[in-house]
């Protein structure tokens, strides 16, 4: 005869081993859901899109955010007047193209979805020669929000012809 207690502990053993095995498969589910639920609306921002237009293209003309942080200094050359230094630039604007509800937070997405939205075309008016970092891919990063508001970094270095001053002009 077993005893009772014997009883509830075996029982309650097999419960637990059998809760082991299905709470993964429900939280796998669940993480393919939400997955699910991200890339229906990616492609549903992106379907119909013009890369062609800027945002408001009727409208007022578009405010663009920027900002520069200087990682590292890499060279400087007082013979040719010139520096290379690394950064990393970000910039940001509003997209009401890109707005979206369907989703509860901020996406965060590959680098390349930035080939399929309209982006400034920032450059560096005095620069020399700049080039992406990437390793497997180009380093850049962005991040959609609820209401179309777009924050797009990239890590860049760049040689830039001083002409005896260390200073950088950005154009937009």
């Amino acid at each position: 005869m077993i005893r009772p207690w014997l009883r509830i502990s075996h029982n309650l053993a097999l419960l637990a081993a059998v809760m082991m095995t299905i709470l993964p498969v429900v939280r796998l589910n669940e993480e393919y859901q939400r997955l699910a639920n991200v890339t229906e609306t990616v492609r549903g921002i992106l379907h119909g899109y013009d890369i062609r237009l800027r945002p408001d293209f009727a409208g007022d003309p578009l405010s663009i955010g920027m900002s520069i942080e200087i990682a590292s200094i890499d060279s400087i050359s007082e013979v040719n007047m010139d520096y290379t230094m690394t950064m990393y630039f970000q910039q940001t604007w509003r997209d009401p193209r890109l707005s979206y509800t369907s989703v509860p937070h901020n996406l965060t997405l590959d680098g390349r979805v930035a080939e399929s939205i309209w982006v400034p075309d920032t450059y560096f008016l005095n620069d020399k020669e700049s080039y992406l970092h990437g390793v497997t891919v180009k380093n850049r990063m962005l991040r959609l929000h609820h209401d179309g508001s777009v924050l797009y970094g990239l890590s860049y270095e760049l040689e830039n012809p001083g002409a005896g001053e260390m200073w950088l002009d950005v154009v937009e």
